[in-house]
């Protein structure tokens, strides 16, 4: 009887975890998912627009320093290829889910973590099977350090941005310090516990990133342009670093199967004109113009983020920067919510029930936001952070498990194929980009503490 509680307890503290990350997709639209078919379901519009504003962000802001480290043809092109990956592994992720489903006669498509361990566990190949018990964790803490890691950018997008509006009044501070001043603000957004609360933080958390980008295309379009303009590479160290940007940038991979499980005709989300298609190809065409005009706009003075390089004195622009810290803040809220429940579901599992869950919520989401604003302090600059996360687990939620999942289900019997060529492409891509950028960021990392210990 106990054993049987105990059981209980664990299934439902691990379908919380699984509900959580399955409305991290949702949560960043303002919806919150279905979790049973009574629930209405989204038509191909609303999809597609969730689609676009899940995977728009500080990303999309760092295209500028993705230029200048690779220059405009060498980065355009490598940008191309990052986008055919991931848009193949997108589609590979939605066939194989849904046979999972079929297999399992189950009444929704499985989750991300769902799809890769059963894959892993279907597979005719021992390998696969062996770690499929131990693969659907691996996937979901790395969800969860990529939620930790937006959430370390949007603080440091936040610090930044306000440390040089705060200079053009005279208020030199340096970044720790504003960083301090700002933890109120995430502290209240931390604690936000009820969807019904935090969800209607993205309409505007989308009003503020979409008045920035217009503000940016505005400026980056007018005046004369940099003269200092590469089409390649200047330092081949740095490429590693443009790759991590350019896998932060595609982070929307976990968003996929939420929103795939969601739209009322699957068919309309993997056809040649469906959601994936055409909200991919919004996506780079909202990265490529940004990435390009600003980096031609401001050459070697481009910034880790477009914002940085607007005019501070224009009252205008500080307008749009304080909408946008605002906007940054609520999105911090989105991107939190799931790692507080993963991680607090995990807890309970191990020493709950909880007499006091309320207190144990807390002090969960308390700690979780000091370690992301320890981060931030640690590591406070903007484009090596977003470059690490980029490599280390973005890289494996769009290339990594995507195609090992593939190939785990791909029987003996079909031999090798072009897909599974391309597969053995993705994950050598991968390898070598994750394993060069952890490297070349450290490295940066530990130049600029020790510059930055030289000079103080």
């Amino acid at each position: 009887m106990e054993t049987d509680k105990l059981n209980d307890r664990e299934n439902k503290t691990n379908g919380d975890a699984q509900i959580a990350v399955l409305e991290m997709g949702e949560l960043n639209h303002c919806s919150i998912p279905s979790t049973s078919g009574e629930n209405k379901r989204s038509g191909y519009l609303v999809t597609l627009m969730h689609f676009i504003k899940g995977n728009i962000g500080c990303g999309m802001l760092a295209m500028g320093e993705a230029f200048r480290i690779g220059g405009l043809y060498l980065t355009l092109c490598i940008l191309l290829y990052v986008w055919l990956i991931s848009v193949y592994n997108m589609h590979i992720l939605t066939t194989l889910s849904k046979k999972v489903q079929n297999r399992m006669q189950a009444k929704r498509a499985p989750s991300f973590g769902d799809t890769v361990e059963n894959t892993f566990k279907m597979s005719d190949k021992w390998i696969f099977r062996i770690i499929s018990n131990n693969i659907k964790k691996v996937v979901f803490y790395n969800i969860l350090i990529t939620q930790l890691g937006l959430c370390s950018v949007y603080i440091l997008f936040i610090g930044t941005s306000l440390q040089k509006l705060l200079l053009q009044y005279s208020y030199e501070i340096n970044i720790q310090t504003v960083l301090l001043f700002t933890m109120p603000l995430i502290m209240v957004c931390a604690s936000l516990r009820k969807l019904r609360f935090i969800a209607p933080l993205s309409t505007l958390a989308n009003f503020a990133l979409i008045t920035g980008v217009i503000t940016i295309m505005y400026y980056s379009c007018s005046g004369p342009s940099a003269e200092n303009v590469r089409y390649s590479y200047a330092k081949w160290s740095e490429l590693p670093t443009m790759f991590g940007i350019i896998m932060f940038s595609f982070e929307g991979i976990g968003l996929v199967l939420p929103l795939f499980a969601e739209i009322e005709d699957d068919k309309k989300f993997t056809s040649c004109f469906g959601v994936l298609n055409f909200g991919m190809v919004s996506v780079m065409m909202l990265n490529v113009p940004l990435g390009m005009t600003g980096y031609s706009k401001w050459g070697e003075e481009v910034k880790s983020s477009l914002t940085l390089n607007l005019p501070y004195d224009h009252e205008l622009t500080q307008f749009v920067i304080l909408m946008m810290i605002l906007g940054i803040a609520c999105s911090y809220a989105l991107q939190f919510y799931p790692a507080a429940v993963i991680l607090y579901s995990d807890l309970e599992k191990y020493y709950g029930p909880f007499n006091h869950p309320a207190v144990w919520d807390y002090s969960i989401r308390i700690c979780i936001c000091l370690f992301t604003y320890l981060a931030a302090s640690t590591v406070p600059h903007l484009d090596l952070f977003m470059s690490l996360v980029g490599s280390v687990t973005c890289v494996a939620l769009t290339m990594i498990f995507p195609a090992l999942s593939n190939l785990a289900f791909r029987t003996k019997e079909n031999g090798l194929s072009f897909s599974s060529f391309f597969d053995m492409i993705t994950i050598i891509t991968a390898v070598i980009g994750s394993v060069t950028g952890i490297y070349a960021n450290t490295t940066a990392i530990y130049e600029a503490f020790s510059q930055n210990h030289s000079n103080g």
